[in-house]
């Protein structure tokens, strides 16, 4: 690849200052840390928090102390579609996979076969015979706000009526989001964010835990207790990484590592072979100030979009998804022939939610290849999603025979992203509109 002005199709800037930051942080000690956690308990009223490595650390954490609360119970229900990460962690904890499709107009669950999991034939609440219960193994049910979109929570919530099904929010690409004046990761039982390169706010990598159910908070401080801290050798390499991505995350320098094939930037790779740590007092003090920093980076991503929802009303063979917070005339104008949703009205006075990437599908068979590759030799950043649907991972096939999710398979098929990050420059709109689509 030839130097050129490439763009990422996602990213949280980091800057000199939050490398001194952290560098401050580490000096400090664990009291950086604390300062983090409290924070973060005060931002979104919760009564416990908990930093880790990583994103998908934090939900082997989590599995893993649902684990130890309901032994009998070994499933965990994630969508059909979404970032190989969360299967990992699953197998990761020693749970199954249970898979769910998804609707390919809203990234959230298929509510129709969602509710035939939860409603089971000739099955009764015998405290409540009109409502039917719940026989399965059924430890988790996991929704995942895909590039930043909140689902649909209450819907679901409305669902599970058993006790011992917890609820964890993938709020990993979402933080700083919101649904119904209800701050993202803190609906459900307990929910997490990511803190990777790729998010919505970056401390390298990293991820938070938040609940209010004590005897979670229990089992996870246990476990906590005996997770590894990051070594010398570790904070060294994350100061290393850290100075890199403040480096090559600009547009002027990204072609250089997207050429390392090596480095495997934009792949999705399941490896459930992670280690779990604890988050450094380097991550924590790179954070300082991250309300400010996500605030920010919200409103630029935010009007990005606003900007790209303006330029897809006039293209063809594409179809814009109704992202939930938008208002009805903005979602009628991008697709005029289609009827808004009386059942899922929005609210005109909520913002546009602040997407990591903006999603849609392409309808024009032959169009989605022919926009990734001109994306790729132009370096625009628009990218497919996930690679491939999670029964289809060939780690993993084995354990899905003959079970086939045709919503999952749509987006795998016909989605794209375009990029909304901080960097995206007005000359870089113009320019994707005329080359791209």
């Amino acid at each position: 690849m030839f130097p050129r002005r490439t763009l990422p199709p996602a990213a949280a800037p980091i800057y000199p200052r939050d490398i001194l930051s952290g560098l401050r942080g580490l000096c400090r000690g664990s009291g950086e840390s604390k300062r983090f956690e409290s924070e973060l308990r005060d931002y979104y009223n919760v009564k416990h928090c908990f930093l880790l490595s990583s994103g998908k650390t934090s939900l082997a954490v989590i599995l893993k102390a649902l684990k130890e609360l309901y032994p009998h119970r070994d499933e965990v229900l994630i969508p059909a579609y979404t970032c190989y990460s969360v299967p990992s962690a699953i197998v990761r904890a020693g749970l199954k996979i249970r898979l769910c499709d998804m609707d390919p107009q809203t990234l959230d669950f298929d509510f129709n076969q969602l509710s035939k999991i939860f409603t089971p034939p000739n099955s009764t609440n015998p405290l409540n015979p009109t409502n039917p219960t719940n026989p399965s193994n059924l430890l988790a049910v996991i929704p995942v706000h895909l590039y930043g979109i909140p689902c649909d929570l209450e819907r679901l919530k409305n669902l599970i009526n058993d006790p011992e099904i917890t609820l964890i929010e993938d709020a990993a690409q979402a933080m700083g989001g919101e649904r119904a004046g209800q701050k993202v990761g803190t609906v459900g039982d307990v929910g997490f964010f990511s803190l990777g390169r790729g998010k919505a706010l970056s401390t390298v990598e990293g991820g938070i835990i938040l609940t209010n159910r004590e005897e979670i908070a229990e089992k996870i401080n246990t476990l906590i207790e005996c997770v590894s801290q990051y070594h010398f050798i570790d904070l060294v390499g994350l100061l290393i990484k850290a100075i890199m991505l403040f480096i090559f995350l600009r547009p002027a320098l990204f072609w250089f590592p997207k050429s390392l094939f090596f480095l495997k930037l934009g792949q999705t790779i399941y490896n459930p072979n992670f280690e779990i740590k604890k988050m450094s007092s380097f991550q924590a003090g790179m954070a300082r100030g991250w309300r400010k920093k996500l605030k920010h980076f919200q409103t630029i991503r935010s009007k990005n979009t606003k900007h790209w929802i303006s330029i897809l009303k006039s293209i063809k063979g594409i179809q814009p998804l109704p992202i939930t917070q938008i208002t009805p005339n903005a979602i009628n104008s991008l697709n005029p022939t289609k009827p808004s949703n009386p059942s899922n009205p929005s609210n005109p006075s909520n913002p546009l939610p602040p997407l990591i990437r903006f999603p849609l599908l392409v309808i024009e068979p032959g169009l989605r290849d022919k926009i990734i590759a001109t994306s790729d030799r132009f370096g625009f950043g628009v990218m497919p999603g996930y690679p491939d649907t999670i029964n289809h991972i060939p780690e993993i096939k084995n354990l899905f025979t003959r079970q086939e999710f045709p919503g999952a398979k749509t987006l795998v098929e016909r989605l794209i992203t375009l990029p909304v990050l901080p960097f995206v420059a007005e000359n870089d709109f113009i320019k994707i509109k005329a080359d791209v689509f």
